[in-house]
């Protein structure tokens, strides 16, 4: 068992009136939330503070998402919650299922996608892999490639980067990691989707972090090829196909990133372990 304490403040500077949605809270699938606060400020150009109304909404796969209006001034985003998820010992074996024996459910997961042009990495796939014997140690095979080829990059890819491009300039973020790994598992006929949630983590400093699911021996098993935390201490955001279904932020509108701010501390009652990230590792946009 592992209870996680999460702090997220956003600042946005707003130019005109502005749609915001932000996938942000902590999904309820799975995960206990012991306590949850959510607060949205409006500041205007005097100074002046007044809280936003704001909806609490439900996508198709379970996560939750945040919306409301704003006007020109500036954005404040407050949200605390503290949750207990399952950190319990890994399975060592999971067998790779026939398509026959597949639940209908995971079919979308062996297709290709935005992010993931499995397709188009099929032939390149097949070769430095072949999708027999124990499906975690072939999963692990490529999270080991991805370790050995794909050089971690802050900043070298962008909203539009996919996983064939990650494979031919050989660099890219947490995002880009999960959807080259995904596209691999598809390529191979193993159902898997991306995963973005709160990890702690000591470099680079604290954000949102994607990471992988892929469906062996009957169960949905996670796994992050940045290798930056042990991925069953992700606490879930939202689950997709790829990051086109778990935007963190979509914002229709003139605005502008001031600040993020992430603050995450982990502790498994159980044992040793208490793991706490601080302000000092705060990432502010735009620095």
């Amino acid at each position: 068992m592992l209870v996680t304490r999460i702090r997220t403040s956003l600042e946005y500077e707003i130019f005109s009136a502005s749609e915001f949605f932000l996938n942000m809270l902590v999904s309820k699938k799975s995960q206990l939330i012991l306590e949850e606060h959510l607060g949205v400020d409006y500041i205007d150009s005097n100074g002046s503070m007044t809280p936003v109304y704001f909806q609490k909404n439900i996508d198709a796969m379970g996560g939750r998402f945040v919306s409301f209006p704003a006007q020109a001034g500036t954005i404040n985003v407050d949200y605390t919650v503290s949750v207990v998820t399952n950190n319990a010992r890994r399975l060592s074996e999971a067998a790779i299922y026939p398509i026959g024996r597949l639940p209908k459910k995971t079919i979308p997961c062996l297709r290709p996608s935005r992010y993931c042009e499995s397709d188009v990495l099929s032939a390149q796939v097949q070769a430095l892999f072949c999708a027999q014997g124990d499906g975690i140690v072939l999963v692990e095979s490529i999270i080991d490639w991805i370790q050995a080829n794909i050089q971690y990059e802050v900043g070298c890819s962008d909203s539009t980067t996919s996983a064939a491009d990650v494979f031919e300039k050989r660099k890219g973020v947490c995002r880009d990691f999960a959807h080259l790994a995904i596209t691999f598992c598809r390529a191979l006929n193993i159902p898997a989707r991306f995963c973005v949630g709160y990890v702690y983590f000591e470099e680079p400093p604290q954000d949102f972090h994607a990471i992988f699911e892929v469906y062996l021996g009957g169960r949905w098993i996670k796994f992050d090829p940045t290798r930056l935390a042990p991925p069953d201490n992700l606490v879930v955001i939202a689950r997709g196909n790829d990051a086109k279904d778990t935007p963190f932020a979509t914002i229709f509108g003139n605005i502008k990133p001031i600040r993020m701010r992430i603050n995450i501390e982990q502790e498994d009652p159980y044992s040793d372990l208490h793991l706490k990230a601080g302000d000092e590792q705060a990432a502010i946009i735009g620095r």
